[in-house]
């Protein structure tokens, strides 16, 4: 379930694509010299709109109201997404039937005419897509989308996915037995997504929209809802809601568009409503003249935060210029005041570790202009002076040229980059474009007319433009406060009162100027040269060899135009901190950017990489310190540079230790709350036989760590260990090379090999074998099982890949069984991880959230599943759902860029990973049945098991 609450991000994603008065048209539109008739720019809004709609869709309207959208694209080439949309959301569903809506969803894979129930997710399997990945649906307040990412577009995947979507449309059974059986799936799903996070969503909705039907509840429904759901009831509600005028059918993909238009009418034209409901379903309103107002929410595992906000009725009619150009302004106007508190959190003093501001809609219901902020040390009065003070300080001072300067400069590289890349755009993007555009009420336009667009816009957005935006957007009513906390305060709406009260008498200055500076990290030495020129001729690879030692790697692709993408790996990582203190590579991938460079802040350097597609800072990856970044041809050689930097000039400065601690203190104790928290806290490091470097530290030892230690330890590896640097994209090879040789190639001589770093290789699976339970501060009816097998590492790589399709069979087992027959988890994951560093080390897991009170059925379960494939070869039906599927993950996979760039990143140092685009697929299509079962055999051995289960603090221990 998607949330509504959005950052300013998310809600500036929405309106940056901006008409203008010299692409409006009102004739109808024209492409590829057919006319668009009224009747489909009625039915797509187009009349209603002065915006251009992007005609490299084929738009379509059936008699019957169903419209259609059809789009040829080939990224991936050979692969479609298809999008079946209905205009119905749990806003339709009753008082008392909650989560309807979602239960007929889940009903639509659970048998129709033409499909016997249980066999849909099978079908597909065996052409290719995986359950979850590439098949798939969700349902929100006021949609429900099911969605298929077809491998191939072979006449026989077509046309199985257009008999599933005209099955879907008005040919379910929604029998008596299927939705009892699929009731444990659903409970078990509510079960699975309840935390402090839907608590609060909840809470939220009541108070920003209160007597509004979205306040009845999730999309999910209630536990009560749940179990009183009907066949009889889900079938009313089908036949009132799935019909031709509220469906729309979306493909892109690389597939003939006439054609496949003509299929969707063969298919879809006799498809009629059987008691379709007149109109939509009520949204509801707010109260334009509701006065100030409250919130104080209290739950345990909450962080503690506040917002802001203004609420307002939500904004309905046409997409138009007018409407984006003012969206346009206020949400820049919301960016400012965000990339203010940026500011704040960066200088360490502040008493918040985030925040942001925004404005968008709350559903059909409310638009809501909002301040949210996340406390430090529970800390809520602070924050709520600050976001008061931050808010009152835009009202009376709005903002400074340079602020705005600096957000335009942000947007309008977003639309050249949008408009460089426009042309291998991946399917689903453009498929899930229309969604959105269909459930906000948009027109989807082309990335060429967005800059136009804004391009026009620019000039006329002044500071005062910008301000008088923003005020209006807040407006001269009522502020709303609400206030997230861990306990009861005593007279807690009084409080906050008088917090705002006292925040008022504060005055507030104008923001200060800052000067505009230079990147200062440009000259690194002389350039450096070229000592090895060679190429990998089968993989397209070119390796280049500096004399100084450093490595590049290059490959130059198509798979993204305007993009190229970028890997750095500097000496070991992890395996370099084995005595260093504990979490300290925790921190560095956390906070190493916070502490920008020995010439800048990083808040300077947000302000001076403003505009530009570049990123700063570094991790601690297991066996390198890295960093990865996506930047386009004309900035690689600034990417290149703020790279170099921060490996020979990086800040260690103090601030970023506040924000560290004060990021421990909000984040690590959300860990507790819920299974899944507990698991990546503790797990990993029992499962590495307690190495530190695995897993969480207590509060106390990451609250310890700083940037001084940060420094002592790491900045003598990043100064002098070997450097790999990987290069794939859009690129020119010389170009690239020349970039290199400027920055890291020009630095002094480094190791040309990198060390086996022996001492942190030393990692073994616990010897005992005794039942590990842990336990977590959440719902009673929340646990997690977890049986783990150990295995070994990957040098063998046929023995690799024969675990991995092992494990895909474990999770075809998982699911039909524990999900599907019955019914006591939503989804069990099964996985097969080798290791490349550490010798003899590897696992194969299988866990499943559940009621703690089916663990033990659970892992009865799971032992009888790998019993079973021990003891009998797997059939070969069973093989190819498991097999198909990772085969067409192979195929994807070597047409995108980052599977690439974590080839080719250790093409010299280590080779061996090359061994995957030339075998993986060879080796996966002649695995056998006997070898399964014989790794089955060797491997899933119940007494080599090791069982953990995470439960209540007040559960009992297991019998």
């Amino acid at each position: 379930m998607r949330s509504y609450l959005l950052s300013a991000a998310s809600a500036f994603s929405l309106i940056i694509a901006l008409p203008s008065l010299a692409t409006a048209q009102t004739a109808p539109i024209v492409t590829e010299n057919v006319a668009v008739s009224e009747a489909v720019r009625k039915a797509w809004g187009f009349d209603q709109s002065d915006i251009a709609p992007d005609m490299g869709y084929l738009y379509g309207v059936l008699p019957n109201g169903m419209r259609y959208a059809i789009r040829k694209n080939q990224t991936p080439k050979h692969a479609a997404s298809v999008r079946m949309r209905f205009d119905i959301g749990s806003t339709a569903d009753l008082q008392g039937q909650e989560g309807g809506a979602h239960y007929l969803e889940h009903m639509a894979f659970n048998g129709s005419k033409k499909v016997p129930e249980g066999e849909m997710i099978k079908l597909l399997e065996r052409f290719g897509l995986s359950f979850g990945a590439d098949t798939n649906a969700y349902t929100s307040f006021t949609e429900t989308v099911y969605m298929l990412e077809l491998p191939q577009v072979t006449p026989q995947i077509m046309d199985t996915a257009m008999m599933l979507m005209r099955e879907t449309a008005s040919e379910l059974t929604i029998s008596e037995g299927a939705v009892e059986r699929e009731r444990g799936i659903i409970l078990g799903e509510l079960r699975a997504r309840e935390n402090f996070g839907l608590r609060q969503l909840r809470d939220q909705l009541s108070f920003f929209a209160p007597g509004t039907p979205i306040t009845r509840g999730l999309p999910v429904g209630t536990e009560a809802s749940i179990k009183a759901t009907t066949a009889k009831g889900l079938r009313e509600l089908y036949e009132s809601y799935y019909t031709p005028a509220r469906a729309t059918l979306i493909i892109v993909g690389d597939v003939d568009p006439v054609a496949l238009e003509k299929q969707i009418k063969a298919s879809f034209s006799d498809w009629k409503a059987k008691a379709e409901k007149a109109g939509d379903p009520a949204a509801g309103t707010i109260d334009p003249n509701r006065p100030s107002s409250a919130r104080f929410f209290v739950d345990p595992d909450v962080p503690t935060s506040i917002s802001l906000s203004a609420i307002t009725p939500a904004r309905k009619g046409p997409d138009t210029l007018a409407r984006r150009s003012q969206e346009v302004a206020e949400a820049l106007g919301s960016a400012i005041v965000s990339r203010r508190l940026d500011t704040l959190v960066r200088s360490g003093n502040a008493p918040f570790t985030g925040g942001s501001a925004s404005s968008n809609d709350l559903i059909s219901t409310a638009h809501i202009a909002s301040i949210s902020i996340v406390a430090k040390d529970r800390d809520w009065k602070s924050a709520l002076t600050v976001a008061e003070q931050e808010w009152r300080r835009a009202m009376e001072h709005g903002f400074t040229k340079a602020e705005l300067d600096e957000q335009i400069a942000n947007v309008r590289t977003s639309l050249k980059n949008a408009v460089d890349q426009a042309s291998t755009r991946n399917s689903n993007g453009l498929a899930m474009a229309v969604v959105t555009a269909l459930e906000s009420g948009r027109i989807v336009s082309t990335p060429a007319d967005g800059l136009a667009r804004f391009q026009q816009l620019a000039p006329t957005l002044t500071p005062e433009k910008v301000t008088a935006a923003y005020k209006a957007l807040w407006g001269n009513g009522p502020v709303h406060a609400y206030v997230a906390h861990n306990q009861a305060t005593p007279d807690a709406l009084a409080q906050v009162a008088q917090v705002l009260d006292a925040s008022r008498k504060v005055a507030v200055t104008a923001p200060v100027a800052v000067a505009d500076k230079a990147f200062a990290h440009t000259n690194f030495g002389a350039k450096g040269t070229v000592a090895k020129d060679s190429r990998i001729k089968d993989l397209d690879i070119r390796t280049i060899r500096f004399a100084n030692g450093v490595a590049l790697n290059i490959k130059k692709t198509d798979f993204e135009k305007g993009r190229v993408r970028v890997a750095l790996r500097v000496g070991g990582g992890s395996l370099e901190l084995a005595n260093a203190p504990e979490g300290l590579g925790l921190f560095m991938s956390t906070v190493f950017a916070s502490g920008g460079t020995t010439e800048h802040a990083a808040d300077e350097l947000s302000r001076i990489l403003a505009g530009r597609t570049v990123s700063a800072g570094l991790n601690a990856g297991q066996d390198a310190f890295s960093s990865m970044a996506s930047t386009t041809p004309a900035d690689l050689k600034l990417q290149m540079q703020v790279m170099a930097a921060s490996i020979t000039a990086a800040g260690y400065r103090p601030e970023a230790d506040a924000q560290w601690r004060n990021i421990v203190g909000a984040f690590l104790p959300t860990l507790d709350s819920q299974p899944g928290g507990v698991a990546s806290r503790d797990v990993p490091r029992i499962l590495a036989n307690g190495d530190r470097r695995f897993g969480f530290p207590s509060e106390a030892v990451l609250k310890g760590l700083s940037s001084a230690q940060m420094k002592a330890v790491i900045d003598p590896k990043l100064k002098g260990g070997p450097i790999e640097i990987a290069i794939v994209g859009d690129i020119d090879e010389a170009a690239a090379i020349e970039t290199v040789a400027t920055t890291f190639g020009a630095l002094p001589t480094r190791p040309a090999k990198f060390p086996l770093y022996a001492e942190g290789r030393n990692v073994a699976f616990p010897t005992s074998r005794a039942p590990v339970t842990l336990r977590h501060s959440g719902k009673p009816d929340q646990g997690l099982a977890m049986i783990v097998w150990p295995t070994t590492d990957d040098a063998n790589h046929r023995q690799e890949v024969t675990m991995e399709l092992l494990g895909q069979l474990l999770q075809l087992q998982a699911t039909d069984i524990l999900r599907e027959k019955l019914g006591a988890t939503y989804s069990p994951n099964a996985s097969s991880s080798m290791s490349s560093l550490y010798k003899g080390y590897g696992q194969i897991t299988v866990s499943s959230t559940a009621d703690p009170a089916k663990i033990d059925e659970i892992n009865a379960a799971v032992d009888e599943i790998a019993q079973s494939l021990a003891a009998t070869a797997p059939t070969a039906d069973l093989i190819t759902r498991a097999r198909n599927p990772m085969l067409e993950r192979i195929e994807r996979n070597r047409r995108e860029n980052g599977y690439w760039l974590g080839i080719i990143d250790e093409a010299q140092s280590l080779p061996k990973d090359l061994r995957y685009p030339r075998e993986q697929e060879k080796l996966l299509r002649s695995i056998t049945a006997a070898e399964l079962q014989a790794a089955a055999k060797r491997w899933l051995n119940p007494a080599n098991a090791l069982r953990i289960r995470i439960v209540p603090k007040e559960a009992k221990p297991p019998s």
